[in-house]
């Protein structure tokens, strides 16, 4: 008789599974994630290359200045497809049989959750590495390289949670299509592209309780090499507030779902 697998046995089992319909779709699982933000560092740095002339700008460089950002942006281009798939998942009646086995009901998120954070790490380690080839500055210290990783983790899980939160609440995998271009409003209104002292002051007011502006700006301090801790401190605050409104709500979903499918 077997034994009844641990809660990480089945998260794994359920990572390998994600691993797999990866595999199946490579483009939607990895080529976003990647290729729009290196598009956009493309794109933006020849475009904006002369706006660190304007007094007061703090970078030498634009990529330089842009990176972080585009780094984290790795996170949102992909933020949809696992969601996408769980909900495809209970509507196609899979997660009925995947109940049949011996297998935590909240394996199944955790297991995908982690899935959605490997695939980001990989990403936005691509994303890093042509932001380098572009002239990006990079000063790495294994500690500035962990909490860099940290970081884009905590976002991960917290932009994700939004379609998480949305597509479990609706059982709608098209309504996710909705928040696609969520990214755009986010990044314009924080520190992504320009400092918050060049931008009108009802952007400042905003990008301040903008989460995405402290991400952004404790991601570009430690590609300086730079550790300060209340800016980490904000970073992970806004990170984790928004995990916390966003994937204990599609907890509650998901736990729903599971009690009726």
């Amino acid at each position: 008789m077997n034994p009844t697998p641990t809660f990480i046995d089945s998260s794994r089992l359920i990572f390998r599974r994600s691993l797999t319909q990866a595999r199946r779709a490579p483009v939607f699982a990895l080529g976003f994630p990647i290729l729009f933000p290196v598009f956009m560092i493309g794109l933006f740095s020849q475009l904006y290359r002369q706006i660190t002339a304007v007094p007061g700008f703090p970078a030498s460089s634009y990529v330089t200045w842009m990176a972080p950002a585009v780094v984290l942006m790795s996170a949102m281009f992909g933020a949809g497809y696992s969601a996408t798939g769980l909900i495809t998942d209970i509507k196609t009646g899979y997660l009925e049989r995947l109940r049949l086995l011996p297998i935590h009901p909240s394996a199944i998120l955790v297991g995908r959750l982690a899935f959605d954070v490997a695939r980001v790490l990989t990403a936005g380690a691509v994303v890093l590495a042509a932001s380098l080839a572009l002239g990006a500055e990079f000063h790495p210290k294994p500690a500035t390289v962990v909490l860099l990783a940290a970081v884009l983790t905590v976002w991960t899980l917290g932009y994700t949670g939004v379609f998480y939160f949305v597509g479990l609440k609706s059982g709608s995998a098209e309504k996710l299509a909705v928040l696609i271009p969520l990214f755009l409003p986010i990044s314009l209104l924080s520190t992504a592209y320009i400092p918050k002292a060049l931008a009108p002051r009802w952007v400042q007011d905003v990008s301040t309780i903008n989460p995405y502006t402290h991400v952004v700006d404790a991601a570009r301090q430690l590609m300086a090499g730079q550790i300060h801790a209340a800016t980490l401190a904000a970073a992970f605050g806004a990170g984790l507030a928004l995990v916390a409104l966003t994937q204990l709500g599609a907890a509650r979903f998901f736990a729903r779902a599971v009690r009726t499918d």
